[in-house]
């Protein structure tokens, strides 16, 4: 796993963590939308996997990579399908005030635009199977207007123990 710092900002990436196969799986499982103007309601673009035998999988080599005691929340494929993107955020809103980490699996890579950036200079361009990790609560980051297809990806919602 490498570790990215740009002016603050820390993320960690290791490419191929999921193998072709099961990005192909997980990326059936929710449906193309295709071009829309405005994005579409999260409700309409999410599907929550929590009980997904991948989440144990993700956990067990995230708490031993950063030897961590982390609790999935929340673990969803998304779509951020072409027309839609997700300005700078962090995840302190209701509900969500508790989670601390985020990761993402990138499930394809056949999208122009769609890049996940931050605040202070990361830029990171989706490649399919790619797990990231970082702190969502201190990390401003946000998702670059897709130009065509579906951007699909696996988001894991982390609390401490």
């Amino acid at each position: 796993m490498k570790k990215i710092i740009s002016n603050g900002d820390k993320m960690y990436i290791l490419d191929n963590f999921l193998s072709p196969r099961l990005c192909k799986k997980y990326f059936k499982m929710i449906n193309d939308i295709g071009y829309q103007e405005n994005s579409l309601p999260w409700e309409d673009r999410i599907i929550d996997i929590t009980k997904d035998p991948i989440v144990q999988k993700v956990t067990k080599y995230i708490n031993k990579r950063f030897n961590n005691k982390l609790i999935i929340e929340q673990a969803e494929i998304q779509n951020h399908h072409a027309g839609s993107s997700a300005s700078l955020h962090i995840h302190n809103h209701s509900g969500r005030e508790h989670i601390e980490y985020n990761s993402l699996i990138y499930l394809n890579e056949k999208f122009k635009g769609g890049e996940f950036y931050t605040k202070n200079g990361i830029n990171l361009k989706p490649k399919k199977g790619m797990l990231t990790f970082f702190n969502g609560q201190t990390v401003h980051h946000g998702v670059k207007k897709v130009f065509n297809n579906d951007r699909k990806t696996i988001i894991f919602w982390w609390r401490k123990n």
